[in-house]
């Protein structure tokens, strides 16, 4: 039987991070990171575990170097080396560009950009020849998403240190590849159904060819086949993963103009 690899997943303690891990679990062991809710990280390593795989949960502060290299160390003292590597972990402002402050735009670059490659550069010394690495980028990367133009900024640059990091580690047989989800079943898509624009819902349903939001496993699925033996010659590219929706353009830019036009009328009323 092959020897399991050694997966690490940020931002697995819950949704889709969450998803991914328990993807990898067939032939991998897994490091569970979280920020804040030991209890959601250890009901995914209890899972993880009865699914036959050895797991851990360890906390960090992506924006925090020294917790970075906590994890990394940690990663290491558990089991030995690093196969496998999945950036997941993200934190953002959520708000108009316009609005944003020097500190929003610092938080998001750190939390998103910086730890990336922190991460690789920490990794690198125990990261297998082979081994494989995917970050979890967004629409917003490529679409004027409403009140996501910091992260979007963000998951757009992870895209680009994807394809230069495809390069660098491609002769290590290193793969390094970005997945690019649409909507999906989160507590994220729930909070923003529940506070946008009146019937935001259905109009983003409308925008999707396959008229379905995603279950985060289907996402999670396309993860595990990066990180998989027969996606071997896949490096360099972003994998969209969206029924469809960026095919047709989304409804992004009506919904923008009515997030700017809200915020206005917030201004207007409280100014």
């Amino acid at each position: 039987m092959p020897e399991r690899r050694v997966a690490l997943v940020t931002g697995s303690s819950r949704g889709l991070g969450r998803a991914i891990a328990l993807s990898l679990a067939a032939d991998h062991n897994v490091v569970v990171h979280y920020r804040r809710r030991p209890d959601q990280a250890e009901d995914t390593v209890a899972e993880l575990r009865g699914l036959g795989a050895r797991a851990i949960a360890v906390a960090a502060e992506l924006e925090d170097p020294d917790a970075l290299a906590h994890l990394v160390t940690a990663t290491v003292e558990e089991f030995g080396r690093i196969d496998t590597f999945i950036a997941n972990g993200a934190a953002g402002a959520f708000l108009p560009i316009i609005k944003a402050q020097r500190h929003h735009t610092y938080r998001t670059l750190q939390t998103i950009v910086s730890s990336f490659v922190d991460l690789i550069r920490l990794l690198d010394p125990h990261l297998s020849d082979g081994g494989r690495i995917v970050a979890i980028s967004g629409t917003d990367s490529r679409f004027a998403v409403s009140d996501h133009g910091l992260i979007g900024a963000a998951k757009a640059a992870l895209e680009s240190l994807v394809r230069n990091l495809a390069v660098e580690l491609g002769p290590r047989q290193i793969t390094v590849n970005a997945v690019s989800p649409g909507s999906f079943h989160s507590e994220s898509l729930d909070l923003a159904m529940e506070t946008g624009v009146d019937g935001i819902a259905d109009r983003v349903l409308s925008s999707i060819p396959l008229g379905r939001f995603a279950d985060p496993s289907e996402i999670a699925a396309v993860v595990a086949f990066l990180c998989s033996p027969p996606a071997g010659y896949v490096t360099g590219t972003t994998i969209t993963v969206d029924g469809g929706m960026a095919a047709g353009g989304g409804p992004w830019a009506s919904l923008q103009l009515e997030s700017l036009a809200r915020a206005d009328a917030r201004t207007a009323r409280n100014p």
